[in-house]
């Protein structure tokens, strides 16, 4: 099976048109966002009834800000792991956890309300994207948010969502720079859903802001010794 892996840039974050035998995407960028990812759709081919999925790294709203537009224009079932589906039904986030000053600064502009959305599909530890024309998996990997969840497809490439994030100013300075996202619910579970998805080896790592990040320099930034283990450098 072809796939092909579509970034789609938006105001705050990226999302992904995911194509193999049928078509998903990955999150919805924030609220009022669904007429630009209806026409990204149309540019590639994709008739909105023709979307198999909506899937979620995580639930925050600059990932499912657009989710229940795009839901009612598209009939797509609506996936999301049941570790956030509190902030999917309630249309706000958790508290945000900084790690930066940055990211202090940045707070007030990504915590805002959403158009409340009930997950058709809740996702567990891990989940076979075959149903839905996709050679590949989404697997639990916590940290960011409790239920946060990567994507691993059987061409390489890994959409990660948050676990990680490119560069600064949310990814637009040295977008493939492998850094620290700018909000942590668990820091502990970060390095072990990382480790998760690097055991896969990935060629290509797409992220929520940002990227696409080289495996390798992500290794070689967080990680010490990946023969040994993968010992953690302090991520």
């Amino acid at each position: 099976m072809l796939l092909h892996v579509m970034p789609l840039r938006l105001r705050l974050s990226n999302a992904y048109l995911v194509r193999g035998e049928r078509a998903i995407l990955v999150d919805s960028g924030s609220p009022g966002e669904e007429a630009a990812l209806l026409r990204a759709l149309a540019r590639a081919g994709v008739a909105p009834r023709d979307l198999a999925l909506i899937l979620h790294t995580h639930g925050h709203s600059d990932h499912l800000g657009s989710t229940a537009a795009l839901a009612a224009a598209t009939g797509a079932p609506v996936a999301l792991h049941h570790g956030d589906v509190d902030m999917a039904t309630r249309g706000r986030n958790r508290t945000l956890h900084p790690t930066s000053l940055e990211a202090r600064l940045v707070r007030p502009f990504v915590d805002g309300p959403f158009d409340p959305v009930t997950p058709s599909l809740v996702l567990e530890e891990e989940t076979d994207l075959r149903p839905f024309g996709i050679a590949g998996r989404a697997i639990a990997t916590p940290g960011h948010t409790a239920g946060s969840v990567s994507v691993l497809l059987d061409n390489g490439d890994a959409i990660i969502g948050d676990l990680l994030m490119g560069g600064w100013m949310g990814g637009h300075l040295r977008a493939t720079y492998p850094n620290r996202h700018y909000f942590v619910e668990d820091a502990r579970q970060l390095v072990p859903s990382l480790r998760r998805v690097l055991v896969a080896q990935p060629a290509r790592l797409w992220v929520g802001h940002g990227g696409p990040l080289d495996p390798a320099q992500v290794i070689a930034r967080f990680f010490a010794d990946v023969r040994a283990g993968m010992v953690h450098t302090g991520l």
